[in-house]
């Protein structure tokens, strides 16, 4: 079958699937972001690369003449990095895109300070709080509707399920966390939000992204023109995720899928086309049918000692319960297990629990443990809400 991307009423594309390796949104980290963030760390970003650093000058500044009052300098944009954009239109154009429409939409992507001001750590951070992470997508509202929207999509949901092996909460809970059913998928233009952090990338922030954005600009580029849509037309969040399950556009290339079967992919007016990439998503980065995300374990007083931070489990069964831990259960799930700590800056308390592989998956699509639990709390209070 030949299958085309789209998002909206865009022109429909009439090329196949597109099979490119561009460097995906939710390609495993080579280094671990810092976790159990009160704010989402984004699946979107990878893990951090070397920072920018600045020197400010120090040279002294003569006074003006008292005679002549100092005039407001001229409001100026960051400069573009001309290499890097360069750099990107020559590699597209190796690849058959055409030179001219590249640097044509790359001309016409308009600079955003609010994209990148959101990209900054917050001036005033809050408390980093679980309870109250938690309860931003544990209300009696987001639970009721992902019900409504599971008996809604239930055809879909147990197809991608049964494709997938992931439960068809866990699917529903992720859409709900990241987009409220898509009620919420942003309205940033793509391009503009990219290209801003592609090539004026704060140097205030935690880490310089600008190659890891550059890359997701040129997987952008390359799927509009494969598909034939408006570069300029598709909207999405300040970071440039699209659709219902917020799929960077590395992520498109690699793991969106055609749920309804209509011959294109449509990620933010398709639920059946987002439920399957999502499924598609979580099987890729080794989702285990019938294993848990958490296991029922009593452990000791020092749990913290057993904690490692990570987004992959590192103990194994033998080890916890050589640690002093107790299960609740007799027989081990596959894999390897994890520690992970939940923190509550308002009580100075912090709630353990036992992570399975599964957890682990879920925190390739978004790297935080608070985001990893909420989805898995989620998506038991949509299977009870079900019931």
């Amino acid at each position: 079958m030949t299958v085309q991307y789209l998002l909206g009423k865009l022109p429909l594309a009439t090329g196949g699937l597109i099979a490119m390796a561009a460097l995906s949104a939710c390609s495993s980290p080579s280094a671990p972001s810092p976790l159990n963030t009160d704010t989402p760390i984004s699946h979107r970003a990878v893990g951090p690369l070397p920072a920018i650093t600045t020197t400010p000058s120090i040279a002294p500044v003569q006074p003006p003449a008292a005679s002549t009052p100092p005039s407001a300098p001229a409001p100026s944009l960051p400069v573009v990095s001309a290499d890097a954009r360069q750099r990107l239109i020559q590699e597209l154009g190796a690849e058959g895109l055409d030179r001219a429409w590249v640097s044509r939409q790359l001309d016409q992507a308009r600079y955003s300070e609010t994209v990148r001001r959101l990209m900054l750590p917050p001036s005033s951070p809050s408390v980093r709080s679980w309870p109250r992470y938690r309860s931003r997508f544990l209300d009696a509202q987001r639970i009721n509707e992902g019900a409504a929207f599971a008996k809604r999509h239930q055809p879909a949901l147990r197809r991608a399920s049964e494709e997938s092996g992931v439960p068809a909460e866990i699917i529903v809970a992720i859409i709900g966390v990241e987009t409220f059913y898509g009620r919420v998928t942003g309205n940033f233009r793509v391009i503009d939000a990219l290209s801003t952090l592609a090539f004026h990338y704060p140097p205030g922030a935690r880490s310089d992204r600008s190659a890891f954005f550059q890359d997701q600009l040129a997987a952008y580029l390359r799927w509009t023109h494969h598909t034939r849509q408006d570069p300029l037309a598709i909207k999405g969040s300040f970071a440039g995720a699209i659709g219902l399950p917020q799929f960077m556009p590395g992520s498109i290339l690699n793991w969106a899928k055609d749920g309804d079967q209509d011959g294109k992919i449509d990620l933010l007016n398709s639920a059946e086309d987002a439920i399957a990439s999502v499924g598609e998503f979580l099987k890729a980065h080794g989702w285990k049918a019938g294993q848990p995300i958490f296991v029922p374990f009593d452990l000791p007083a020092n749990a913290e000692t057993l904690v490692d931070g990570g987004l992959a489990p590192t103990l194994s069964w033998a080890r916890l319960v050589e640690a002093g831990g107790r299960p609740a259960q007799a027989q081990a799930p596959q894999g390897m297990l994890g520690v992970i700590d939940l923190y509550d800056g308002a009580t100075h308390t912090t709630e353990y629990r036992v992570a399975a592989d599964n957890f682990f998956v879920i925190t390739q699509y978004n790297r935080s443990y608070f985001y990893a639990t909420a989805v898995a709390d989620l998506a038991d209070a949509i299977r009870r809400a079900r019931r």
